[in-house]
């Protein structure tokens, strides 16, 4: 069993003689055994070949005429076919921002004084994602939602449980978001849950500025890019996570029994 507390996904394990760990050890454990389960339960190592490292550019977003809610059908069709889903059905919706302490989907309800940026929800068999409007004006924040969003998806249809069990389904998300490619999205606009227990039952509060840590975010970066034998573009990465990216790369590279179990999920 796991016990984590979001301060802790920026620590590091010491050895005697310097760093051991580039995180801390049960946190990295809990990664690795996580990234192994994504690995088996959707398509291994194929997959991962198969998966562009996603970025910020006319490539993978060219550029298009839509304005407002189209602009974002646009940008979450775009999003589907890059993370593989693209025949999957779902209806994205927009998103008025919701009251205080509300709840916004199947895992999320919203922290007093925070506002939701998207949500994710199953009803009567359909599959609904939202996003905040204002997020049309600023198409990074909108792909990176998105991305989360729709890893909330994937995870749907995992059927065996995951590592930490559900109490860590926020964090396997955000796992999800770079196992899916959107590391770099994930990275510079990452997403803040805590979760709660009251007297109403337990969830997670949504916020904003990452759960997982920039080290962790850097480090599911870098195995990423190990695993595809690839870089990370510097230049796409705000300067905090390309230096923690570029460290964790040589973490990896020094470290290749870090790597060998995934390497041999062949599906």
């Amino acid at each position: 069993m796991f016990s984590f507390v979001s301060e802790a996904f920026g620590g590091r394990a010491i050895g005697l003689f310097g760093p051991s760990r580039f995180l801390d050890a049960d946190i990295e454990d809990w990664l690795l055994e996580t990234w192994a389960w994504l690995m088996a339960n959707l398509g291994g190592m194929a997959r991962i070949q198969g998966t562009p490292l996603v970025l910020p550019t006319r490539e993978f977003y060219p550029p298009t005429d839509a304005v407002g809610h189209e602009r974002a059908l646009y940008v979450f069709e775009q999003t589907k076919r890059l993370m593989g889903i693209a025949e999957r059905a779902c209806r994205l919706e927009a998103l008025d921002s919701p009251r205080e302490d509300q709840f916004i989907g199947t895992y999320a309800k919203l922290a007093p004084g925070k506002r939701a940026n998207g949500t994710f929800r199953i009803e009567d068999g359909e599959v609904i994602i939202s996003y905040a409007s204002k997020l049309v004006d600023d198409p990074r924040g909108l792909i990176a939602t998105l991305a989360h969003e729709l890893s909330h998806y994937l995870l749907a249809t995992i059927r065996k449980p995951m590592p930490g069990g559900m109490q860590l389904h926020e964090l396997a998300t955000d796992l999800t978001v770079a196992f899916a490619g959107f590391g770099v999205f994930g990275a510079n606009h990452a997403f803040t849950f805590a979760q709660h227990q009251d007297a109403f039952g337990q969830g997670w509060q949504a916020g904003r500025n990452g759960y997982l840590s920039e080290r962790s975010w850097a480090f599911a970066l870098a195995l990423f890019a190990a695993l595809k034998d690839v870089e990370v573009p510097r230049e796409q990465l705000k300067g905090s996570v390309a230096d923690l990216t570029r460290k964790a790369t040589r973490y990896l590279a020094g470290n290749p029994a870090r790597l060998a179990p995934l390497q041999a999920i062949a599906s």
